[in-house]
């Protein structure tokens, strides 16, 4: 019994620290953080090679995207967003945390801009929500109206 409890106890605060190591971003705390919110289509997306921000050479991927909507920041027509990953003839980049864009799909981005001047996903991939015809977010239960209303809802970094 003891030892019944003992893997309990063990399993539970295993659990606990888990969930603690990468809480998951809330909508407004993303919307808080971004320079730039946007409801956009892809239009292109080309894999080059490139450095990451910590100078790492990688395959990075500059998707083309046409914005329907910008619910933060200055409104642009069209935004590249520079995705780490890709494919170069026959070599590939898988990143765990980065989502794979393709022409066509549609997507609310939480951006941020690099000191190059271009935009990235805040937070890396957990900032990019592919979007259905029926406007809702794959995977969650969420729709754009929602989304809209989380960053509406968000403060000014710095506000309260």
């Amino acid at each position: 019994m003891k030892t019944a409890w003992a893997l309990l106890v063990t399993c539970l605060t295993a659990a606990s620290v888990g969930a603690s190591v990468d809480p998951p971003l809330d909508l407004v705390s993303r919307a808080r953080g971004a320079t730039k919110v946007i409801l956009a289509t892809v239009v292109a997306a080309e894999a080059e090679f490139g450095e990451n921000e910590y100078g790492d050479q990688l395959i990075l991927t500059q998707v083309t995207m046409e914005v329907d909507e910008t619910m933060k920041g200055a409104h642009e027509t069209d935004v590249v967003v520079t995705i780490e990953g890709g494919t170069i003839g026959d070599l590939t980049l898988d990143v765990s945390d980065m989502p794979k864009m393709t022409k066509g799909q549609r997507a609310v981005l939480f951006l941020t801009n690099t000191p190059s001047g271009t935009y990235v996903p805040y937070r890396r991939g957990s900032s990019v929500m592919e979007v259905d015809a029926d406007d809702k977010v794959t995977g969650t239960g969420l729709t754009v109206d929602e989304l809209r209303a989380a960053v509406k809802s968000a403060p000014a970094a710095g506000g309260r």
